[in-house]
């Protein structure tokens, strides 16, 4: 549906902004809670389309990682493997801020970071969460090359990054 929604061109704004609201409704109410995560997670791409004269709604965005956000702690609570939640969101999150969406900006992404950190660090080390802390680490590691890449340093310059432990 995502996908579809964001190939559609020939929709009026306000017809969009019906359907893209209608579909985010729907995801917050799937009844598997990591599933309801991902797909309002993958919503947020619907409120700001980052090509020229696209639709853009940033609070909407933020709306989305943060609701996609208190899922992914109240799944937490049943298995550590449900970590990867919260690095798919870091991931989104990622993607809006190098987008440049106004109102994602790099305390959040030093908040999260800082959060994964936390969960990593308090489950250990656990098999079970071995690929999401890997892939965690990539994130990191790419977020400090962009800080010390001159052309994107005052961008991500800010953002705090800490490796698990």
């Amino acid at each position: 549906m995502v996908g579809t929604l964001l190939a559609c061109k020939s929709v009026d704004a306000n017809d969009y902004e019906t359907l893209i609201t209608k579909v985010t409704q729907y995801a917050a109410r799937l009844a598997k809670k990591s599933d309801q995560c991902k797909m309002v997670m993958l919503c947020s791409h619907l409120f700001y389309y980052y090509e020229e004269n696209g639709y853009r709604n940033p609070q909407r965005v933020l709306e989305c990682l943060q609701r996609s956000l208190k899922v992914a702690d109240m799944c937490m609570a049943s298995t550590p493997a449900n970590l990867q939640l919260f690095v798919d969101v870091l991931d989104t999150y990622l993607y809006h801020f190098e987008k440049q969406n106004p109102i994602i900006v790099d305390k959040y992404i030093s908040g999260l970071i800082a959060l994964v950190n936390e969960h990593v660090n308090s489950i250990g080390a656990n098999p079970v969460i071995a690929e999401t802390k890997s892939h965690f680490i990539q994130i990191v590691k790419s977020i400090e090359e962009k800080k010390n890449d001159s052309v994107t340093s005052i961008r991500f310059g800010n953002i705090v990054c800490a490796m698990p432990s």
